[in-house]
């Protein structure tokens, strides 16, 4: 399973908009001290299995030996032995560190191919334990990791290009049970992208230079980011962002409000992998979720469904777009390039 180790599987979303003030319920999540959210629900952790087979001699684990597999011709879905997962990846074992990466480095006689494999392929990750027999036992993902053949190693606080999480792996002779954690003290939290937020989510194409400009003449502004909070305002108009994770048995959840005026619209991503069950019982619609609508041929292709991708991002922007006011609306036209 070559993405059995990505982040990005899926979304799932739906929107609510409310006349209701917009902080309300809210409030828990506006400290700036991570350790003294203790009011957040950020669940008990979203636990999803790898099949693998292990070779103890040569140290080549084989993931994903099992996939939700789907028949165009039958238009059926079947939790079936997955051929591609015999290509090998390599655990390490040095001590209480326990290293996984590709089993051999991705050679390219394309400079620029060979940036990419360098980059995305052929670099080992970092997991620690100090209650483990070889590789079985719990282990505790690092954000660290380092290239295929060096020593020189790199830590951040991204795990799986994911952050603000904590990830374990608990490793038995057929499977690695992963379990992931909402984490806010290892969050890199980013500034709100006014840019994205004035065209997706209000419908006003405008430059990135004017945008820079409106910053400088305070025309636009941002308050300093709290912990999963961040507010705006557009001429005489405030705006407020608030993100609040939770993973748990349904997935990993995040919701995202964006409110002004009283009025709310939420936002809310499911992620996951899809297991035997979930293969078995859910819809076509569901387990094809991760693919492209738009393009047919691969939306209908045999093969496997590994995330589920459910969204309603046109409901979530339609909301938004009557967010701002009429002033808002006017000082904005002025421009766009629409």
């Amino acid at each position: 399973m070559k993405k059995a180790y990505a982040v990005l599987f899926g979304m799932f979303m739906f929107v609510a908009c409310s006349d209701d003030n917009p902080t309300s319920g809210l409030n828990n999540t506006q400290n700036t001290n991570p350790s003294a959210q203790t009011n957040v629900d950020f669940g008990e952790g979203y636990t999803y299995v790898i099949p693998i087979k292990y070779d103890e001699t040569t140290g080549r684990v084989y993931q994903g030996t099992y996939v939700c597999n789907y028949h165009p011709d039958t238009k059926t879905f079947a939790w079936e032995e997955y051929p591609e997962s015999l290509d090998p990846g390599s655990y390490k074992i040095v001590g209480d560190s326990l290293w996984m990466g590709p089993a051999e480095k991705q050679v390219s006689d394309n400079p620029d191919e060979q940036e990419f494999l360098d980059l995305y392929r052929n670099y080992e990750t970092l997991s620690l334990s100090n209650d483990h027999n070889d590789i079985y036992g719990t282990w505790k993902v690092t954000g660290c990791k380092r290239q295929l053949g060096e020593t020189d190693i790199k830590c951040s606080k991204f795990i799986g290009g994911m952050s603000g999480i904590a990830r374990t792996m608990k490793i038995t002779k057929d499977s690695v049970y992963i379990t992931t954690t909402v984490d806010t003290e290892n969050l890199e939290q980013n500034d709100i992208n006014i840019g994205a937020i004035l065209d997706r989510n209000f419908g006003y194409d405008i430059g990135d230079a004017i945008i820079k400009q409106l910053l400088v003449e305070k025309t636009i502004t941002k308050e300093p980011k709290e912990l999963l909070k961040q507010s705006f305002s557009i001429g005489n108009q405030l705006f407020e962002v608030v993100s609040a994770p939770k993973f748990d048995a349904s997935g990993m959840n995040y919701i995202t409000t964006m409110s002004s005026n009283g009025k709310t619209c939420t936002n809310t991503q499911r992620l996951g992998f899809i297991n035997e069950k979930l293969c078995k019982e859910e819809s076509a619609e569901f387990l094809l979720s991760d693919r492209d609508k738009s393009e047919e041929q691969f939306y209908y292709e045999e093969g496997p469904v590994e995330g589920f991708k459910i969204d309603n991002n046109n409901e979530f922007y339609e909301c938004t777009k009557g967010l701002p006011t009429e002033e808002t609306k006017q000082l904005l036209s002025q421009y766009a390039k629409n």
